[in-house]
């Protein structure tokens, strides 16, 4: 669409970023989860530094590393009753940051604007370029506790409201084109929603589902005003609306996680089915009852061990995405206090944003949940198949101990046997001296004693006695 057709007014953007900075981030690779629990000021420095620069502004900012309440503005020294600090750059734009702690997360807020009058300077489209120098607002995941951003682009239009919000949709888009500096746009993300907010059309795109690898523009949104109402009403609910797009993207971050641990559940329990089924076709269905050999029963010890050691990786991902839908549950409720703050200050509902709550929110829940009792039987399955190799190695050890046992104790009578035998022997071997002796006479008053044994047999006798008693 060109500039001359459909020029704009006034533009300015508005850029929500979001950090947790306390409470347990789980990771989208396999590291383990991590826990934070310290305000980080450099990070706050190192983003608005980051787009600042860019605009060739240089501001100190003086961030506080205490928590004095659970919401608290992060500057220092500020005077009125937001910390926000002004600036200016030398494409005559002007803005300000505002940067809060809400709860467990650093919300950033930025503004930069063109200071026109309405209706009286047109400004080109192809210089939307400017409010995004080197592609400083594109958005970049530098940490695993990064929950996303928001842009909204808003300008005037010198033109009557069309009665289909649809026909304006191509400039909000061209809009984006200009400003990512994109000769096309095909790498922007699809219109999501387009509704009317306060009077004036807002152009969403981005699906909540997607992450930045499906969207690397991140959350976008065009606000066409026809009239300066609409910023007026804006101006008394401005303030909450970083609080509403924060458990906006904790829901969002929490649902394209639990894609993640959707996929990871997923492949392990493919690859479970892999490794068990030929363990189970092998040795449960095995018509030999023989005990099985060293090197099957090696086999199944390291089949346990890679069990185990799955089943311990999917109760992980099965409990990252029952902490996913906790956080959704807890962050929707959250979203919807807030809108419903906004619309008392604003004095007018919010139908489009009301939406989010109202729709994707469940959805989000109720789609975690069915994933949930999807893989709870692929849970048991690994619990069974632990449990049968467990007992399949158990009893086979038990009969190879049992059998070896018996082998030692037949080792054992024969070792004794041939002992007794060596034993016996020598014996002889030392009495044999005595064999030909001549047996003593028994004298007439000895009869009733019977007569004296052989002394053979008599020196025999006292050599076993000797030798087993010492045994």
């Amino acid at each position: 669409m060109s500039d001359k057709i459909a020029p704009i007014y006034a533009p300015s953007l508005y850029w929500f970023a979001y950090e947790y900075h306390r409470g347990l981030v789980t990771s989208n690779d396999d590291t383990p989860a991590q826990t934070l629990d310290h305000i980080n000021p450099q990070w706050v420095r190192k983003k608005y530094s980051s787009i600042l620069n860019k605009f060739e502004v240089d501001l100190e900012l003086d961030i506080r590393s205490d928590e004095p309440s659970q919401n608290f503005d992060l500057l220092v020294g500020a005077d009125d009753e937001r910390a926000t600090v002004d600036f200016s750059t030398k494409q005559d734009l002007e803005g300000f940051i505002y940067p809060q702690c809400l709860h467990d997360s650093y919300a950033l807020n930025l503004n930069i604007y063109q200071p026109e009058t309405p209706g009286q300077d047109e400004y080109k489209l192809a210089d939307l370029a400017q409010f995004n120098p080197g592609n400083c607002f594109k958005p970049s995941p530098d940490s695993a506790s990064n929950l996303g951003q928001t842009l909204l682009l808003s300008a005037y239009l010198n033109t009557n409201k069309p009665d289909n919000i649809r026909d304006l949709e191509p400039l909000a888009r061209q809009g984006w084109i200009k400003f990512f500096h994109l000769e096309n746009g095909e790498k922007l993300p699809p219109l999501y929603r387009a509704d009317n907010l306060l009077g004036g059309y807002l152009y969403e795109y981005g699906s909540p589902r997607a992450d930045l690898e499906e969207n690397p523009y991140g959350h976008l949104l065009t606000w066409f005003l026809f009239e300066e109402q609409p910023t007026l009403i804006l101006q008394k609910c401005y303030w909450e609306l970083p609080e509403l797009l924060l458990y906006y993207h904790k829901i969002c971050k929490s649902f394209q996680d639990s894609r993640i641990y959707y996929d990871r559940a997923d492949r392990l329990v493919t690859n479970h089915e892999t490794e068990f089924n030929p363990v189970s076709q092998t040795y449960l269905n095995r018509q030999n009852k023989d005990l099985l050999s060293a090197r099957e029963l090696q086999t199944l010890k390291i089949t346990l061990k890679t069990l185990l050691e799955t089943s311990l990786n999917y109760s992980q991902q099965l409990r990252n995405m029952e902490y996913a839908r906790h956080t959704i549950a807890i962050n929707r409720p959250n979203y919807q206090t807030s809108l419903e703050r906004m619309e008392q200050l604003a004095e007018t509902p919010m139908e489009g944003w009301r939406l989010f709550y109202e729709k994707e929110a469940i959805t989000f829940q109720e789609q975690i949940r069915a994933d949930l009792n999807y893989f709870y039987p692929g849970s048991n399955l690994l619990n069974q198949a632990i449990a049968t190799i467990r007992g399949l190695v158990e009893i086979d050890q038990a009969e190879r101990d049992r059998h070896i046992q018996e082998k030692q104790q037949k080792l054992q009578d024969h070792i004794q046997a041939v002992g007794v035998g060596i034993a016996g022997g020598a014996i002889v071997a030392s009495s044999s001296g005595l064999l030909f002796e001549p047996q003593r006479m028994t004298f007439p008053w000895e009869a009733e004693f019977g007569r004296y044994p052989h002394p053979f047999l008599s020196a025999f006798a006292q050599r076993v006695r000797r030798t087993y008693r010492h045994q």
